[in-house]
């Protein structure tokens, strides 16, 4: 499916960084080892290389890693993408920081990778992400329409409840994201950090 989706002429979700983990990567004060999962066609991980972190590009769609590359390039980076399919997610890898925008996972797989993202990072990494909230479903600015893809506060507390949770909030966002995600949303922003 995202194969497909990704054929398409330019880039799904634009060149630029989702805006929440663009100001979680502006707010890193040291070069940093950053996975970001369910990466696409690149826009987060490059932002994260022009700012001089290793960035590391995880998805299932070639096409869109493929595109990763070209926009790395575009921007005059690399990036080191990696082809996995995340219901085989394993990272024996240790990262400072963990980062996902709008990676649509049902349980009980969301649970699963979520466990090994925050295992894979060193001593006070942080998990970062942005994701459609439940209340995305009255929204026409993009994202799945299948409930059980979409996100709660509370099941973020169930997954993360405990570790240091710094960051939980639901509300509405304007996304101008390409021609993928655009006008008002309703999401769910998480930093979890690890101890």
């Amino acid at each position: 499916m995202w194969n497909e989706k990704f054929s398409r002429d330019g880039y799904l979700y634009g060149k630029e960084p989702n805006v929440f983990l663009k100001n979680a990567i502006d707010a890193i004060d040291k070069k940093s080892k950053i996975l970001f999962l369910g990466e696409g066609e690149g826009r987060n991980a490059v932002y994260a290389a022009t700012k001089g972190h290793d960035a590391y590009a995880l998805d299932n769609s070639s096409v869109g890693l493929e595109k990763a590359k070209d926009l790395a390039k575009e921007n005059g980076v690399e990036i080191t993408t990696i082809l996995q399919d995340l219901n085989d997610f394993n990272s024996d890898t240790k990262y400072d920081y963990v980062m996902t925008s709008f990676m649509h996972l049902a349980e009980p797989l969301r649970t699963k990778v979520f466990y090994e993202a925050f295992e894979s990072l060193n001593h006070k990494g942080k998990f970062v992400g942005q994701f459609f909230s439940l209340s995305q479903v009255n929204y026409s600015s993009g994202g799945p329409k299948d409930e059980d893809l979409l996100y709660t506060q509370e099941q973020m507390i169930d997954i993360f409840g405990n570790h240091d949770i710094e960051m939980l909030t639901e509300l509405q966002s304007h996304l101008n994201e390409g021609v993928g995600h655009v006008g008002d949303a309703y999401v769910v922003n998480i930093i979890v950090r690890k101890y």
